[in-house]
């Protein structure tokens, strides 16, 4: 199992403890995270006055708004993934296919340059004999 880790980290100004699993700088990225969050509700509402109540719904609106459009993001990348992973099988299977028809072609090709050596050899072989036969 692993150690739990502890990290005084600053949010919103105030000392806090907290303690997680996580590496102490991934604890890190949470208290600045949420500091950024709260930094930029500041500065989308300027001089509004909200209580903290408020404040902190706001935040927590925004942090559930991030968290879902990332799942959902992740939910469409996956798919995406689904159907590369299901192009590249397509695609070696026709490589692979393709190979199997390139030897066979090869081994084709091979026995074909031999017939035409021995036609060749046989048409050499005709003319001398007709040659021969004219002479006589």
């Amino acid at each position: 199992m692993n150690k739990k880790n502890d990290a005084q980290v600053i949010i919103n100004g105030k000392n806090y403890n907290i303690a997680g699993y996580e590496n102490v700088e991934y604890l890190h990225k949470i208290a600045d995270y949420i500091n950024k969050k709260q930094a930029e509700l500041k500065a989308e509402n300027g001089n509004n006055i909200i209580n903290d109540s408020e404040r902190n719904i706001l935040m927590m609106i925004n942090i559930a708004d991030d968290y879902l459009k990332l799942r959902e993001r992740e939910k469409d990348m996956s798919y995406g993934y689904d159907d590369r992973q299901k192009e590249a099988a397509d695609l070696k299977r026709e490589l692979v296919n393709l190979r199997t028809s390139l030897d066979k072609l090869e081994k084709e090709n091979k026995s074909l340059k031999s017939e035409n050596v021995e036609l060749q050899k046989n048409q050499v072989r005709l003319e001398t004999e007709i040659s021969r036969i004219r002479r006589n």
